[in-house]
């Protein structure tokens, strides 16, 4: 059966990021009355609700499993941060395939050669906020600046009360490091609560996040509560590059003490998705 979506979405990758950005953009697709197909690697969107538009799985552009969608394939392709494809099976024979061909250029490490033969060249972040390090051309200078591609709605947190909440989603945190944690706290007069998962609203006076990912800073920092990033080390994410640059990294105990007895924090210069620039950006 053809299919009737116009756009298909590669948010192949290793982490949840991929395919929230991915679903967010179906999302905004649909708002234009755009149909359009998300692929997932397996398992990847279990935190996400269903509906929306339709989902395929795979490991590759090359799975089996695409067969059937691929024989007739949608016209345009949008690529989420992997230039080459997440398993480096991207070829200019696959992108000749379809009419239009865009890429998500979210800051990733050890990407190879940047790539000129994309139709388009998104850049997920508001003008000169970029993660990259350099001005690569000729793709920067014709890249579209689209803001965070982000949506911080499922998060229920209030910068309130006396409470110092560490969110560890991967459980990374020792029993020692958390019962420094806990020590550091009440020294201070905080209440302190770990968590894996927020399931609940909450009011904290400081948050400590384990994991810097693209969504979980950009959303979490424009929030306006006090919040600092332990990154963790990734093999193409640099955590510690995005928290850096913005003074919100804690790295070392040592820094804990002085910002849980310090005031709170500025509010995070956030800047919202333009969803409407992304459309333009995709020529819808």
């Amino acid at each position: 059966m053809a299919t009737i979506a116009e756009y298909l979405i590669y948010a192949l990758g290793g982490g949840h990021g991929h395919a929230r950005r991915g679903l967010l953009l179906q999302q905004a697709l649909a708002q234009y009355g755009i149909a359009s197909v998300v692929l997932l690697n397996p398992g990847s969107d279990i935190h996400f609700p269903v509906g929306g538009g339709p989902r395929h799985y795979a490991l590759s552009l090359d799975d089996d499993r695409l067969a059937l969608l691929l024989r007739n394939p949608p016209s345009c392709l949008v690529i989420d941060t992997f230039p080459q494809g997440w398993r480096g099976e991207i070829d200019r024979h696959h992108l000749a395939r379809f009419a239009k061909t865009y890429w998500i250029a979210r800051y990733s490490k050890n990407l190879g050669d940047i790539p000129t033969h994309f139709g388009r060249t998104l850049l997920p972040y508001p003008e000169g906020l970029g993660e990259w390090d350099r001005p690569w051309r000729p793709v920067w200078k014709k890249a579209i600046h689209t803001g965070y591609m982000v949506d911080a709605s499922h998060w229920k947190i209030a910068n309130a009360g006396r409470g110092f909440t560490v969110l560890d989603p991967e459980g990374r945190c020792s029993g020692r490091l958390l019962s420094a944690f806990a020590r550091t706290a009440h020294r201070v007069g905080l209440d302190f609560a770990y968590h894996r998962r927020l399931v609940r609203p909450f009011e904290v006076a400081k948050l400590l996040v384990v994991g810097a990912g693209y969504h979980t800073f950009y959303e979490l920092s424009g929030l306006g509560i006090d919040v600092r990033f332990m990154p963790v080390r990734k093999h193409y994410d640099d955590q510690f590059l995005r928290a850096g640059r913005f003074g919100l990294a804690l790295s070392h105990l040592d820094q804990l003490l002085p910002w849980l007895d310090g005031p709170p924090s500025g509010r995070f210069d956030y800047a919202a998705p333009d969803w409407s620039r992304v459309a333009q950006a995709l020529e819808v």
